[in-house]
């Protein structure tokens, strides 16, 4: 027999109320689901012909002995209005919001010792017992009951309830006493573990998780044997310890090019000190932080170059993750605007076409992007101790799907491990370079411009091309050196194609 009895929920109801538990707390340990018991307790009450509830003062007068106050009206009166304050201080603009609760973590122990001395004195069967601990209703379930209307009304955004919002309020609260009154429990228990355990589960600390640990070994009669229910009368309510308020990042990308042979693409420091002025980073996403309000950003792109690289024509794709940002409502006039005040804050770079919101599933593909995608290069170069007659040219415009075997090279090898790695070049054009061509990057007057030539480049992503050209030491396998059967440097590097179809 494990029915409980409308006369059983009526002792268990008075003797509950009898130990300090407030209505709600009444109501949940008897299991009942109906949202009218927790918005209004006291009508409820009445409802049922419990006498003595609707007009005891004293009900709301005393903290709660189970639930520390969470769920009496008098004490979250004030925790309402603190998360109002709180809102509106950090200023969202998102209309709707998820609530998140952290109640003390002697809550669910006072639990425990309640039921516990239920069974004693009012000498209900394990079977009934058991009924009531899977029928007991969760603290943080009917706080949200009654102060999630409260907060709507406070806030004047609305609680997503069906889908959680990407608005979200954690509230934290915390009792003053909680420590002090179980550390003398949780110490016993410890002393009876031994030392290796002790040091895995730091039982030293009196945590949520040590007390689940605890309830999962203890009995009722040891609890017993340690608190008496006047030990654990509480004095004050609980209090709001803290109220963090954040917003699901948002992404916003597009495409940039970069003219500059001076600027990395992001923060360069060495040994804590910037080594050059700005970055595409800064230029690019320091705007979009500002207008959005974002506490912190990530820049994501589909590669990168170096500082002397430019990337020109179509462009290079990018996102922006924006942390925790307090504006999300971005329409696309609005990052039309944002383009157009970047692009003509800046010459080194530009943005190749509007900037669009992005969801997770367009990062994945930026991702994915670097491994699958081609790219396009035009490299400036020249021959070096030419003996004789010019190389031949021609003879590269003939090549096609070249395997390269690159040993991780020299100048990137203090960050990344020395492995091989197998690289196609797709396609090469190369002709020889014009004067116009030369005008800006020669760097003496005296080199002779006949050595110059422009190769054109299509290769597999990832593809140290630079190395590619003077072959690195003999650390990339072909190199240009190799099929032009003479010394190969290369004066500049241009990327002219990503191909990925983004935003």
């Amino acid at each position: 027999m494990n029915t409980v009895t409308t006369e059983e929920e009526r002792k268990i109801f008075y003797f509950l109320k009898s130990q300090g538990c407030c209505l709600r707390c009444c109501f949940r340990f008897v299991g009942y689901r109906m949202s009218e018991c927790y918005c209004k307790p006291s009508e409820f009450a009445a409802q049922l012909n419990y006498t003595d509830v609707k007009d005891d003062a004293s009900v709301e007068k005393t903290t709660c002995i189970a639930c520390l106050g969470v769920l009496q009206d008098k004490a979250q009166m004030n925790v309402v209005t603190k998360i109002a304050e709180k809102v509106r201080e950090k200023d969202y603009d998102c209309m709707t919001f998820t609530c998140a609760l952290t109640v003390p973590v002697s809550v669910k122990l006072r639990e425990h010792i309640l039921y516990a001395y239920m069974s004693k004195e009012m000498d209900i069967h394990e079977s009934i017992l058991n009924t009531l601990k899977t029928k007991l209703q969760n603290v943080k379930d009917i706080w949200k009951s009654f102060i999630i209307p409260q907060l709507e009304q406070a806030t004047e955004k609305h609680a997503d309830l069906s889908t959680p919002s990407p608005f979200l309020i954690e509230v934290l609260l915390m009792y003053a006493d909680d420590e002090m009154i179980f550390k003398e429990l949780i110490n016993k228990h410890k002393g009876d573990n031994n030392k290796q355990k002790r040091k895995k589960c730091n039982y030293n600390k009196f945590s949520r998780k040590n007390v689940d640990t605890l309830l999962m070994e203890i009995t009722d009669e040891q609890l017993m044997q340690h608190f008496t229910i006047s030990q654990i009368v509480p004095k004050t309510h609980v209090y709001v310890d803290e109220i963090l308020c954040s917003h699901n990042s948002i992404f916003i990308g597009g495409r940039y090019n970069k003219f500059s042979r001076k600027l990395s693409q992001t923060p360069w420091f060495i040994n804590g000190e910037k080594k050059v002025e700005t970055s595409v980073q800064d230029l690019l996403c320091n705007p979009i932080a500002e207008m959005v309000k974002a506490e912190s950003i990530k820049f994501l792109s589909s590669g990168r170059e170096d500082v002397d690289v430019r990337n020109i024509y179509g462009g290079r794709p990018f996102a922006i993750e924006l942390l925790n940002p307090h504006m999300t409502n971005i329409t696309n006039e609005l990052l039309t605007c944002l383009t157009s005040s970047i692009n003509q804050s800046t010459k080194q770079v530009q943005i190749t076409a509007n900037l669009k919101v992005l969801s997770r599933f367009d990062l994945k593909k930026l991702k994915e992007g670097e491994n699958v995608k081609t790219k396009f290069y035009r490299a400036l170069c020249v021959c070096r101790d030419v003996n004789g007659d010019l190389p031949q040219l021609e003879c590269l415009n003939k090549l096609e799907n070249i395997k390269i075997i690159q040993r991780t090279p020299l100048r990137v090898l203090h960050r990344r491990p020395l492995s091989p790695r197998t690289r196609i070049i797709y396609k090469m054009r190369a002709r020889w370079a014009k004067s116009h061509e030369l005008k800006k990057l020669l760097s003496t007057a005296a080199e002779s411009t006949d050595m110059f030539f422009v190769l054109d480049v299509k290769t597999q992503a990832g593809t140290y091309v630079k190395e590619f050209v003077h072959g690195d030491f003999g650390r990339t396998k072909p190199n240009l050196c190799d099929f032009l059967n003479t010394e190969v440097d290369i004066v500049a590097l241009d990327v002219t194609g990503i191909n990925l179809k983004w935003p």
